[in-house]
């Protein structure tokens, strides 16, 4: 597998060998953040479909020290935002095709569990729906891709205390809309305050 320089030098080049690695390496990890953000599988395809093309586009452009893997979310969440406010839209959960479960439902539960924890999951996309498009990036990347708040700063291209504060604003706005369900008692709580990890 090629170093993450050698990888660079080569999508820099518009290299097809090195851009097919790139795209292997990262095409989930994109395609899910475009799903997180967007709630809907084709929205999701398409924009990870768009996010490539942009970063084949603008390839020659990158410095040479880049974080490929920053670079790409930062294209997937612009993306996504870009379309949040062009569909000005509010998706309705489809319990049949809901791809946002397939990676936060622990793979080791009973059916019943997998069932409550299916409907704990759909109760937070609904909420999802309800916040601004920077709320649902900065919440996406900190929980669903596990990215560190410095991280998401240079991501987002925004200051680390503005990262914290939006966490920090999303995470109370998530805890009114699902007062009274399972997840409010459960899952956010365990989400705590937006200090680093």
């Amino acid at each position: 597998m090629e170093s993450d320089f050698e990888l660079i030098r080569g999508v820099r080049q518009r290299d097809p060998g090195a851009f097919e690695i790139f795209v292997r390496r990262y095409q989930h990890r994109i395609y899910f953040t475009a799903l997180r953000m967007l709630g809907d599988r084709d929205e999701a395809l398409d924009a990870a479909q768009e996010v490539f093309l942009k970063l084949w586009r603008f390839a020659p452009r990158l410095r040479p020290d880049v974080h490929l893997e920053r670079w790409a979310y930062r294209v997937a969440v612009n993306a996504c935002i870009d379309r949040l406010r062009s569909l000005r839209r509010v998706d309705t959960v489809n319990d049949s095709d809901n791809l946002i479960l397939l990676s936060r439902v622990d793979k080791g539960s009973t059916p019943a569990e997998h069932a409550q924890q299916a409907e704990e999951l759909n109760e937070l996309k609904r909420a999802m729906n309800d916040l601004t498009e920077k709320q649902r990036a900065v919440f996406v990347l900190r929980h669903f891709q596990n990215l560190k708040l410095q991280e998401i700063a240079e991501v987002m291209s925004m200051p680390l205390g503005t990262v914290k504060a939006t966490l920090h604003q999303t995470l109370n706005k998530l805890r009114v809309l699902l007062e009274g369900t399972v997840i409010q008692n459960d899952s956010l709580r365990q989400a705590g305050p937006a200090g680093e990890r």
